[in-house]
Order: C-alpha cells, then structure tokens, then sequence
C-alpha cells in the first residue's frame, strides 16, 4: 500500500493538518484525492471505510465533532500501522501523518458551542471544560471507566488506541505526570499492533503505577479515581492473554 501514496497528496495533508484554520471543505477535498489513490490499493479497505465515514461527517453543515475525532485517531491508527511496514523513506512521512492526525484530533476535544457543551456534559448535569487539565483528566476518568465496563469484547483495538492517545495527551500537561508517556506510547503501538500479551503487561503494570500514586497522595483530588482506574486496568487486562 505503500506504494500508493502519491508524494503530493501527502505533503498537502500533512499542510493541512497543520493550519490553524482549516477548513471541513478542505479536508473533504483531501479525503477524495486520497480514495482515488486506494481505489485500487491491496488492504486499504478499511482504511477507506473510514475515509468515506470521515467524508460524509465533513460535508454535514454541522460536523459531529466527537465523530470526527473517532475517525482520525482510527485513521491515525491505520497509518502508525502501514508506518513500521513501508518503505524506508515512506516510513517516517507515514509517522508524522499519524501523528498529525492524532494531534489534529486532540484539537476537536474542547469546549466550544452548546453541542460541544452537551458532549463533555455527565449523566448527572456536570459540564467539563476540557482546556482545564483537571477537568480534562476528570472527564477521562469517567469515560475510561466506562469503556472499561463494557469488556474486552466491547472495545475494539482503535478505540483503546484512541482512549490512550487521550490519557497520553493529558499526562503530557503535568510535568509531574510526564514520565508516564512512555508507557502508554508502548501501550497504544501494541494495540495498533493487535499485540494482546504485550497489551496485557502494559496495562497490568500501569494499574500499579496508578494505585502506587494514589497510595502516594491519599489526599489528592484523584486518589480515588486512581484506585478506580488501576482496579479496572487490572479486571479489564484479565480476559485478554
């Protein structure tokens, strides 16, 4: 599939992505070139499944964020994967595109008009303002617990990658907390790469990092979520070697 990936359109998605001010009409333009260049490409279908879903989210005249967002990082996913298995001088460009998209997709995660409001809104009527990391990292709380319930049998693959990306993004916003990237990096590649053992072990030795800071700040506005969340880590990791 490599192969099939014109230079140019590369180059103007990866432009793209990195303006402040794109444009849905831009990206639909973007996302035509690039399914003609796959029409004929061995193993892009799913690729294409979601071109075409991220298609026709963009031509709504009131894109569903949340949608969106869902089709990037799986569209990230994608890439990272095609990433370890092309070319050498396709390698790092295919990096930098998942890359970009996930990047571009943390962007969307934010509060902005009343359905946006209504996205990062609880069961029980609390609205999270995103750009505040602690709300952020509240909210993500929730939603990982949630997902978690649901069992391995629930969540796919990318939509673990995307839950990852989501924690890695928060982490990154604390100096205190930096040091936990590396292992949910390892975390979201083992996923994109249907590595279940490795999944496991990651997952495992998070929820003792996470109990191990929760033990280390009782007091902390997380300590319970931390406690929460490594309990789930663990019931979740369980089913999957």
């Amino acid at each position: 599939m490599a192969q099939s990936y014109p230079q140019t359109i590369l180059q103007n998605t990866l432009h793209a992505l990195g303006k402040a001010d794109a444009q849905p009409a831009s990206g639909a333009d973007l996302i035509r070139e690039w399914q003609s260049a796959l029409k004929n490409a061995d193993g892009t279908e799913t690729v294409s499944q979601h071109l075409t879903d991220l298609y026709d989210e963009l031509l709504n005249p009131t894109p569903d964020s949340h949608r969106v967002k869902h089709h990037l990082n799986a569209l990230a996913a994608q890439t990272q994967s095609l990433a370890r298995s092309a070319d050498a001088d396709m390698t790092d460009q295919l990096t930098q595109l998942a890359e970009s998209l996930r990047s571009f997709a943390t962007d969307l995660n934010r509060v902005g008009d009343d359905s946006q409001l209504a996205e990062n809104q609880t069961a029980d009527g609390t609205i999270y303002d995103l750009y505040n990391p602690g709300d952020r990292a509240q909210k993500l709380f929730i939603d990982t617990l949630e997902t978690f319930s649901a069992g391995p049998s629930g969540v796919t693959p990318e939509q673990g990658s995307a839950m990852v990306e989501d924690w890695i993004t928060v982490v990154r916003s604390d100096v205190s907390t930096q040091w936990i990237e590396a292992s949910l990096l390892q975390l979201r590649d083992a996923l994109e790469a249907g590595d279940m053992r490795t999944t496991e072990r990651l997952m495992r030795e998070l929820a003792g990092t996470a109990q191990e800071y929760a033990n280390s700040t009782p007091d902390g506005p997380f300590s319970k979520d931390l406690t929460n969340l490594a309990t789930a880590l663990i019931s979740f990791a369980g089913p999957l070697s």
